[in-house]
């Protein structure tokens, strides 16, 4: 069903405004009500950098279009969505400059059937080599009148941070967040590194999930042993790399900091559920000791599952509902947090998942706030999180932890047992 809206107004495209603000901010960052919820109608947006030279950095982004407001124009029988994308990019330290802006306009045409399509597009910002930088865009859907704001660190420290390499499989398409399947073949390309061989670490190991909020346990730090290594070489301008069965492959583009490219090899079900001891395992969170090795031991994980959801819920459907509920925030863990274990693994997953998408969030340069309730009552939960610097990953957060956290775990942990949730969205 074609998702429009029928106007005999002519589309008017508002190419000669200048949409972004150019106010220095006052510390780089976004707030954004309906980012992790389930319901947000904001354009599905990824962004990348790519530094192409000393002088300039090319920013591609795609976007689905499933979220665009389509509108006919005049009789015909087309309908017209028009994205405008701008950005601004600052000087990353206490005095912020404009450095650069610019944008672009795109136009999809539909007919009376509505077919989904990836919008993609690249831009160039002018970012001088030795520094970092903070990109600010926005996403405007000129139909609905609405503007989705992103921030994008723009790293040009040295030719060898990850932001210097551009990643490709083999079918010439782009990828935004390097999660692959067992066996892709991935290309590597460069135009500012000119080092002709790295060392390519795999890692194996299985990480542990996320401990209460309450916790005094802290996690441990990434003790850097890989399993195995090798060395690639480039031929013809490129590096070529084939997706182990298990883990993650880490291309070292600096010895000393071991920075570089980290290439994730996930399950051809990622980001929804491999199998049922996938599905008993997501479910540590509201189980006792003793009903998750009674499910883990169990000959028949499917029926244990049912009947664990069956108890939760009192009656069939209920049962159906709450494992929808509860499997689909697995799902949605791991499209937004995933790093270098499963999204619903770490601290952002376990708390989307017991406790639902935050009523309110804030995301900064360098932490994300989550707040449940109204944020201007003094009693309303509030989780912060902690953005880590690591070689792998640029979506690692680990949380603020807290002993008063204790009441709240356990009351919406209580809601899951009996079948009704925190927050229900």
């Amino acid at each position: 069903m074609l998702k429009a809206a029928k106007y005999s107004t002519l589309l008017c495209l508002l190419s000669g405004a200048l949409l972004f603000a150019c106010t220095t901010p006052k510390e780089a960052y976004h707030s954004k009500e309906n980012l992790y919820k389930k319901t947000n109608q904001d354009p599905d947006t990824k962004l990348l950098a790519y530094h192409i030279s000393d002088s300039i950095t090319q920013i591609y982004f795609s976007l689905d279009n499933d979220n665009l407001l389509y509108k006919r124009p005049d009789t015909s029988n087309m309908f017209y969505a028009a994205v405008k994308i701008r950005f601004a990019t600052y000087t990353n330290g206490k005095i912020k400059q404009v450095l650069d802006t610019g944008g672009v306009t795109l136009l999809d045409r539909q007919g009376d059937k509505f077919y989904p399509k990836t919008l993609k597009g690249n831009l160039f910002s002018k970012c001088k080599a030795g520094q970092s930088y903070l990109c600010e865009i926005a996403v405007y859907d000129l139909n609905k009148k609405t503007r989705t704001p992103y921030v994008l660190t723009i790293d040009k420290s040295t030719p060898g941070t990850r932001q210097s390499f551009l990643i490709q499989k083999n079918d010439g398409s782009i990828l935004y967040d390097y999660h692959l399947k067992a066996g892709d073949t991935v290309v590597i390309k460069s135009f500012i590194n000119t080092e002709n061989n790295f060392i390519v670490d795999h890692f194996k190991q299985d990480f542990p999930i996320s401990p209460p909020p309450y916790s005094t346990i802290e996690r441990t730090a990434f003790d850097y042993k890989p399993d195995s290594f090798f060395v690639i070489s480039r031929n013809s301008g490129i590096f070529k790399l084939i997706i182990p069965e298990k883990g993650f492959y880490h291309v070292v583009t600096e010895k000393e900091t071991k920075n570089g490219l980290t290439l994730f090899s996930v399950d051809a079900s990622f980001p929804g559920i491999k199998d049922e001891t996938e599905m008993i395992k997501c479910i540590r969170y509201i189980t006792t000791n003793d009903e998750y090795k009674a499910l883990l031991n169990s000959p028949n994980k499917k029926l244990a599952i049912d009947e664990f959801w069956k108890e939760k819920g009192g009656s069939n459907e209920r049962a159906k509902e709450l494992l929808k509920k509860y499997y689909s925030r697995v799902q949605h863990a791991n499209k937004f947090f995933t790093s270098f274990q499963s999204g619903w693994q770490t601290d952002r997953g376990m708390v989307y998942i017991v406790y639902g998408a935050p009523v309110k969030m804030y995301k900064y340069a360098t932490h994300e706030l989550w707040i449940y309730g109204m944020e201007s009552q003094a009693n309303s939960l509030r989780f912060n999180f902690k953005k880590i610097t690591n070689p792998f990953s640029e979506n690692d957060f680990v949380m603020e932890r807290s002993e008063p956290y204790r009441f709240s775990w356990y009351e919406a942990v209580r809601g899951w047992k009996e079948g009704h949730l925190f927050m229900d969205n």
